[in-house]
């Protein structure tokens, strides 16, 4: 008999583990490809889903080492995920040609407005950041109007914003020839967009910022309050979520012109919302080999969540996550041949 069958009490918390693991991923795949309501108030288990394969990939090693048949159950599960990017790294051949129209999208956080990051010089740092990279066009999400002269290094711009004198911005040297809105079913701005010249073609570049989950698992308590707060607060998050992609996809396929999209999605690859905007849509990310991607240190797991996207008749010559830590999201530029 080449499998052994093990029985013991401890093989049997092995197989239960393993059993919880695949149901969660289950879940995970569910969550990510189908839009079900019923399901929605557990879609924060998407983001810890490079975790769960991880323990998977553990199982199926542990199961081979005993030789015993109930691998193949975390083996099937390899199988679905072995050609998916997950979360914050994919293997793919690296494009690295800086030339071209920058773009850069930068969540800014207010800029330091309420000093989450110790440092006084914070805001100063970030226009030092902005001039020396110099981007074509720079989109800023969690914008403060306060601190507009920051961004002194600009002919033209376009702010809208939210409550408390926050929102979207996009700074440029093309002239806009045209600027707008995107706004939700309540007329919260999901994005702003303007219109510009590229070698005699009209562009037209979004700047968007989908609702946040606002959750650090670090801070969960183990109780039943906690619980119940979380999966109301995530069923929330996830319907908007998923009404704001809707509006926003739906005003993009009326562009007359090619698009960029710059966009702090507040989700990770793996979600719903990501693989509908990607069905119309390019993810310009690009990294070499097993390079990690993370935008974002959400508690002890970087993930993706930040991204541009682009349509067709465009090609990407370059894209860069930089390492720089004056926000809690990281700048990522893109290098595009339109």
């Amino acid at each position: 008999m080449i499998f052994v069958k093990n029985k013991t009490f401890f093989s049997k918390i092995i197989f239960l583990l393993n059993f919880i693991t695949l149901a969660l991923i289950g879940l995970c795949y569910l969550l990510s490809n189908y839009h079900l309501e019923i399901l929605s108030s557990f879609s924060i288990t998407i983001i810890f889903l490079p975790i769960l394969l991880i323990f998977n990939f553990l199982f199926f090693i542990y199961w081979i080492i005993k030789i015993d048949i109930r691998f193949i159950f975390s083996f099937l599960v390899i199988l679905v995920y072995l050609d998916k990017p997950i979360s914050f790294f994919e293997i793919d051949k690296k494009v690295d040609k800086q030339e071209g129209l920058q773009v850069m999208s930068y969540n800014v956080r207010l800029f330091n407005h309420y000093n989450w990051i110790k440092n006084s010089s914070t805001k100063e740092d970030i226009r030092t950041f902005i001039n020396e990279k110099k981007p074509e066009f720079v989109a800023f999400q969690e914008f403060h109007y306060d601190y507009k002269e920051l961004i002194d290094g600009y002919k033209h711009s376009y702010i809208g914003l939210n409550e408390g004198n926050v929102g979207l911005a996009i700074f440029g040297n093309r002239k806009m020839i045209n600027k707008g809105q995107v706004l939700s079913d309540n007329k919260r701005k999901i994005a702003i967009y303007v219109d510009f010249i590229q070698k005699n073609d009209t562009v037209r570049l979004y700047n968007s910022h989908f609702k946040s989950y606002n959750l650090n698992p670090m801070s969960f308590k183990p109780n039943k309050e906690t619980f119940l707060k979380v999966v109301a607060k995530t069923k929330m998050v996830h319907e908007i979520q998923n009404n704001e992609c809707s509006i926003l996809i739906n005003h993009m396929k009326k562009s007359p012109y090619p698009l960029l999209m710059a966009i702090d999605l507040n989700n990770t690859p793996d979600s719903f919302v990501y693989k509908r905007i990607n069905d119309f849509y390019f993810d310009s990310y690009t990294q070499n080999g097993f390079d990690f991607g993370a935008t974002y240190d959400f508690s002890f797991l970087p993930i993706r969540i930040d991204y541009i996207f682009y349509s067709k008749l465009v090609k990407v010559n370059s894209y860069q996550i930089h390492n720089v830590k004056l926000s809690d999201h990281k700048p990522i530029s893109v290098f595009f041949d339109i």
